[in-house]
């Protein structure tokens, strides 16, 4: 560090003016000191007017003067905050915003490092939902008789013949059994006869 350490950051920070640029170079210079310290150290750092609170500070102003998006490089570089690393940066900004949620739950003082501490704080702002279990989807089975009955279906819907294609496949096995035209008309019209007068048949003369 370029100051003596011999002062708290604190003092050294009020005895800065009151400039951004000031400020920041303070900042800066404590920034390059920071580790892994120890829990008691790491304490004094969280103060409201220690390291952590004061560079989260700045870094909302600077972010807020750049847009709230992203914060200007050349703004950064003018208050001398640009050699602290981006996520320290984050992590002091994200302090600040849960400051109170820090107060309330006394955890300055339990952790030793600021990435453990937010940790702790995202614990509490955004609690584990427990949730139920998801059922598996049990597919019904298709039941085998159904199968056969659907392939019956089709098959009779297929086999359906018109009276054309009767017609047609009766001629082929009379002219195959050399049956003449004319005795196979006697023959079905005596058929039909039957039929018609209740089983009793009604005999066609033979034509010629």
């Amino acid at each position: 560090m370029a100051k003596s350490t011999s002062k708290s950051f604190s003092v050294q920070l009020a005895e800065a003016n009151n400039t951004v640029q000031a400020k920041g170079l303070v900042l800066s210079q404590w920034d390059k000191s920071i580790s892994k310290a120890d829990k008691s150290r790491f304490k004094a750092l969280c103060a409201r007017d220690g390291f952590w609170f004061s560079l989260g500070e700045i870094c909302l102003e600077l972010l807020k003067q750049s847009g709230g998006v992203r914060t200007d490089s050349a703004l950064l570089k003018d208050a001398n905050l640009h050699t602290v690393a981006k996520q320290r940066r984050k992590e002091a900004m994200d302090f600040v915003r849960h400051f109170k949620v820090i107060e309330d739950n006394k955890l300055i003082g339990k952790f030793a490092s600021m990435k453990d501490l937010l940790k702790a704080v995202d614990t509490i702002i955004n609690p584990k939902v427990e949730k139920d279990p998801v059922q598996p989807e049990v597919e019904t089975p298709v039941e085998p008789q159904d199968e056969v009955k659907q392939i019956e279906d089709k098959s009779s819907v297929q086999s359906v013949k018109t009276p054309e294609d009767l017609a047609l496949e009766v001629l082929l096995q009379v002219e195959m059994n050399n049956i003449s035209i004319a005795d196979f008309k006697v023959a079905i019209l005596n058929a039909i006869g039957m039929i018609e007068e209740n089983n009793e048949v009604v005999p066609f003369e033979m034509v010629g």
